[in-house]
């Protein structure tokens, strides 16, 4: 939470923010990275994301190719420099430099960098190291205190964060797809502890899915990602005709579940709570809260 909050002051006041990947990104930190660009507008980028991990996912997101600038950089330790100026002569651009001692070719080195960002948020780095190299290499940033390291193995020690690392089941591609569709439709609900997620039929009918992988994908998610007690996910069955919303409720609090299967009038199915046909989206989400609220 306290990430979040810092993001979003930061960003108020930042005109450009770079989304930055580690060596250690997986899918969900890019499907993070995707879903904190659309939150935060056109001024967030994601600057590096893997080539393998946006071609798993080309079929959601078009490819980022975010601009770079080339920089001819010049050691001015071993090489003072007095003055410098440029002119433009016709088709060229000419640097001028004024030094004591010649310079030759080899004392100059091309080097390709995104602009400056205000603020970077950083996914998929176990190593702090790793960060750092990549803002002193390639993404730099104005000011060193407007780096938020959202990295889900930050506040451990890199050992031991790869050794406890939950490993993700082995699903289908397909599988993945509906997953990265429930993260771009959903929020987590600041002081109540609550996931929501959406998914419309479509969903299911595009990635080839039936709507009884729902606890499984949930669960899939908890393993991977730090989420609240209660997820409710709103949805449509895909064989339906009619549109009707349904609501699945999963916690880890069992108590919780007993409570709003009681005031649903309805009874819990394998540790989750099934609640169903609502008109739309919108009636089912009021009547999720009106249950949240007895209880």
């Amino acid at each position: 939470m306290q990430h979040i909050l810092k993001i979003l002051t930061l960003a108020e006041n930042a005109g450009r923010i770079g989304i930055v990947l580690g060596p250690d990104a997986q899918d969900t930190d890019l499907l993070a990275a995707h879903a904190l660009k659309e939150r935060l507008g056109e001024k967030a980028e994601i600057l590096n994301a893997p080539g393998s991990l946006q071609d798993r996912w080309s079929h959601m997101f078009k490819k980022e190719h975010p601009r770079k600038e080339t920089a001819l950089a010049l050691d001015i330790e071993k090489h003072p420099v007095d003055e410098l100026r440029y002119e433009k002569d016709g088709g060229k651009l000419r640097i001028f430099l004024s030094s004591n001692a010649p310079l030759t070719k080899d004392a100059f080195i091309m080097e390709e960098r995104f602009p400056p960002s205000d603020m970077i948020i950083a996914l998929g780095f176990s190593r702090e190291e790793d960060l750092s190299r990549l803002l002193q290499a390639e993404a730099p940033v104005k000011n060193t205190d407007a780096v938020i390291n959202l990295s889900s193995s930050n506040s451990a020690p890199p050992e031991k964060a790869l050794t406890e690392k939950i490993p993700a089941p082995q699903w289908s591609v397909d599988t993945m797809k509906l997953w990265g569709r429930a993260l771009l439709r959903s929020y987590k609900e600041d002081g109540d502890g609550v996931f929501w997620a959406f998914l419309p039929k479509e969903d299911f009918n595009k990635t080839n899915q039936k709507d009884d992988i729902l606890p499984a994908l949930v669960s899939g998610m908890r393993n991977t990602m730090d989420l609240p007690p209660l997820v409710i996910v709103l949805w449509q069955n895909h064989q339906e005709s009619d549109g009707k919303v349904h609501i699945f409720f999963s916690s880890t609090d069992k108590a919780t579940l007993d409570r709003l299967a009681q005031a649903a009038g309805t009874s819990l199915t394998d540790g989750t709570l099934i609640v169903r046909q609502f008109a739309n989206f919108s009636e089912a989400e009021a009547e999720a809260r009106k249950l949240l609220k007895q209880i």
